[in-house]
């Protein structure tokens, strides 16, 4: 299986020797090697260099290069210039974009799926922490069933805007009630935030490789309004990855003891914090592991990043009529077996 390589130590060089990307590290002899047909991209966390024969290696071996922010998103990407799409794709896409029933019907499929993961992820908390969410469970069940009898009219997309921001202040509310944290902010910069938004950018960056790999538009969207700069297709194919990837996979380290230490975040000002290099480490590595965790999809194992892949191909499939509806990823294959917990039988 191949994996992603994370450049978090200041200094880095990235070269390259025969097929084996070679890193040097600042004040250190020792090198490490790993080699290309074993990676599936570079992550550039930290100040990098980088050669040109690396580069070169990367790209004929299809293995991109992408540099994130400091709050986690992609601000940059080097990946070969061959073109990954055909026109007809683009201009289906453009096609359903701009037909607001069935752009419509696909924003519906994205937001059923974000709020399911959602509900399905309050049953989980409740059962694992011992707190009764009937109430919130109820509202935001309710709620999400009234989804399927909206038509597609003008404000459309504003009632599921509406819908989807009810389950999330919901579905907040219940994690409240384990750890406290002055709710979802999405420019928040609490410690819980913080990490949140970095592993939602670690998110962005899969989503839109993928997109750009399958041949689709990143910032021609369906749900999101297409706004300059703003990958709105990304933006709408992360909903249903929310929580499976990045919720189950911050909110264990937040709600443990480890995560109080200082040296996970800076402190920049009164109740605002950013990760630190060791608290970016933290959060690339738990939202990793749950990229690359196995899953029951469709009646087989998959590990999420392929599911991902499979689902922006089947968005691509529904484009061109070789699919004729788009189902939205959900978690029964991830939450664990083993737990029992329905509204009833709190």
């Amino acid at each position: 299986m191949k994996t992603d390589l994370l450049i978090d130590t200041y200094g880095t060089k990235i070269g390259c020797s025969g097929e084996r990307i070679v890193l040097s590290f600042p004040k250190v002899e020792e090198k490490k090697e790993y080699p290309i047909r074993r990676l599936d991209k570079i992550v550039v966390l930290r100040p990098a260099s980088l050669t040109t024969n690396a580069v070169q290696l990367a790209l004929e071996h299809d293995v991109d290069i992408v540099y994130l922010g400091a709050f986690g998103k992609p601000v940059g990407r080097i990946f070969s210039s061959e073109p990954r799409g055909l026109a007809s794709l683009r201009k289906a896409q453009l096609e359903v974009s701009n037909d607001p029933e069935k752009s419509f019907e696909l924003a519906r499929a994205f937001v059923k799926g974000k709020c399911a993961n959602q509900i399905s992820h309050m049953r989980l908390l409740g059962y694992r922490y011992k707190k009764d969410f009937s109430k919130e469970l109820l509202q935001a069940q309710t709620i999400l069933d009234s989804v399927d009898f909206l038509p597609a009219t003008d404000k459309s997309k504003e009632q599921l805007l509406g819908i989807e921001g009810y389950i999330a202040d919901r579905y907040f509310a219940c994690i409240r009630k384990i750890c406290r944290f002055p709710g979802r902010i999405p420019q928040g910069r609490d410690k819980f935030n913080s990490m949140l938004n970095y592993g939602y950018g670690i998110l962005y960056n899969e989503v839109e490789r993928t997109c750009l790999y399958v041949g689709l538009d990143p910032y021609l969207g369906l749900y999101h309004s297409e706004r300059y700069g703003k990958p709105a297709l990304v933006l709408d194919l992360v909903e249903e990855f929310r929580v499976p990837i990045v919720d189950m996979a911050i909110f264990p380290i937040f709600a443990s003891k480890e995560i109080g230490k200082r040296k996970y975040f800076e402190k920049t000002d009164k109740n605002q914090y950013q990760l630190s290099p060791e608290g970016k480490a933290l959060v690339v590595e738990a939202v990793m592991k749950h990229i690359y965790r196995e899953a029951r999809w469709n009646g087989k194992e998959y590990a999420m990043k392929r599911i991902i892949e499979n689902q922006i191909r089947a968005l691509a499939r529904h484009f061109t009529g070789r699919e004729s509806k788009y189902v939205a990823f959900d978690t029964t294959g991830v939450l664990p077996i083993e737990n029992p917990v329905t509204d009833e039988g709190r």
